[in-house]
């Protein structure tokens, strides 16, 4: 009697392929062209909505240092180059508002022994007066703090009475390396602080040694003009002064950086949508017509705050009377610290406080 052998396992799956391969090769091609058709309805057709959504994709991974593969990996170079010529770098400024340094020394105007920002009648966790819930009211160093929230975005908004004590402080160690928000705030022996200038930053490893543009802190300057960014200046009356120059003794300037966009000038807003620059973690700082300073951080690259885009910036700081801002550098160098504590920072951050800087916006105490 003969035996009959088993079947081998190379049998077997020949067997199952045979029965599967069709329906295996349908649902891929299925999947295959649905990803063809899906890919060049994103990137080719003019439907306007996901034309809309295309464009802040790409503007977001751009305006990065390490990430811009995320644009240029799936997406022809003449499409991003078209999407990144709209970007605007909001209009002139205000430059030609203000008197011109007439070469006579000027004096530190005093601010009034006045409550310009109504912090009597703020409370914490009450509204302010653009709608935000109040975190702090600290009338000692005349200021407050709100909470803000938008759609994908958080953050926080601090509003300083008195201009004359917002200053750049710089890092010890220009050339060499920057110095940690938290450093600084201390150093200074400031009440509170935002980061300021960009820096020379390969690969998201940069000591923040080398400041990009110029910048001066208190009456220092330090680094060169660079013609890709406005200028964010004080005058020695006070006056935040934000526009296009490279000869900051025309506006007798005491403080200063160079970042970008222009956010409102004059009063009007400068930007609306993403402008070019995506959806960001960003740090900004602007003036009111009565002189009061405002710092607006927003978090981002987290689930909670993802980021937000230039002309949300400026809607949020006109919606606070804000005249003039500007943004300062953004990204993982999103910070804000008050009372030695941070605030806001940005997820791929992981020091508590901040990276390293080349400068920041601090806030000197009222006693000093």
């Amino acid at each position: 009697m003969k035996k009959t052998s088993k079947p081998s396992k190379q049998r077997k799956f020949s067997k199952i392929w045979a029965r599967i391969k069709k329906p295996f090769l349908a649902a891929f091609l299925c999947v295959f062209s649905t990803v063809i058709v899906g890919y060049t309805l994103v990137v080719f057709f003019p439907i306007p909505f996901i034309r809309s959504l295309r464009d802040l994709y790409i503007e977001t991974a751009m305006n990065t240092r390490t990430h811009q593969w995320l644009a240029e990996a799936f997406i022809p170079h003449y499409i991003i180059d078209e999407v990144m010529a709209k970007q605007t770098y909001g209009g002139e400024g205000n430059l030609d508002s203000l008197k011109p340094f007439d070469g006579i020394d000027a004096t530190v105007t005093e601010p009034e022994e006045m409550d310009i920002l109504g912090l009597s009648r703020l409370y914490e966790g009450g509204l302010d007066y653009a709608g935000n819930t109040i975190d702090t009211v600290d009338e000692a160093q005349g200021l407050f703090i709100s909470s803000i929230a938008g759609d994908g975005y958080t953050g926080k908004i601090m509003l300083i009475d008195d201009p004359s004590r917002v200053f750049v402080g710089m890092t010890k160690y220009p050339e060499e390396k920057g110095q940690r928000l938290g450093e600084l705030v201390r150093e200074y022996d400031a009440i509170a602080g935002v980061n300021a200038s960009g820096f020379y930053d390969p690969n998201e490893n940069g000591d923040g040694g080398d400041v990009v543009g110029l910048s001066m802190s208190e009456g220092k300057l330090w680094g060169t003009y660079v013609s890709s960014y406005p200028s964010m200046m004080l005058t020695t009356d006070n006056k935040l002064a934000v526009g296009w120059t490279d000869n900051w003794t025309d506006f007798n300037v005491r403080d200063g950086m160079q970042f970008g966009p222009i956010l409102i000038s004059d009063g009007e807003k400068q930007v609306e949508g993403s402008a070019g620059w995506g959806i960001q973690p960003r740090t900004a700082v602007g003036q009111r017509a009565d002189g009061a300073m405002a710092f607006l951080v927003i978090e981002g690259r987290q689930a909670k705050s993802i980021g937000i885009t230039v002309g949300e910036m400026a809607k949020i700081l006109y919606d606070y009377g804000v005249i003039n801002a500007c943004c300062c550098d953004g990204g993982a160098s999103t910070l804000m610290n008050y009372n030695g504590e941070t605030l806001i920072q940005v997820a791929t951050c992981l020091n508590p406080e901040g990276r390293w800087l080349p400068n920041a916006f601090l806030v000197r105490k009222k006693d000093k």
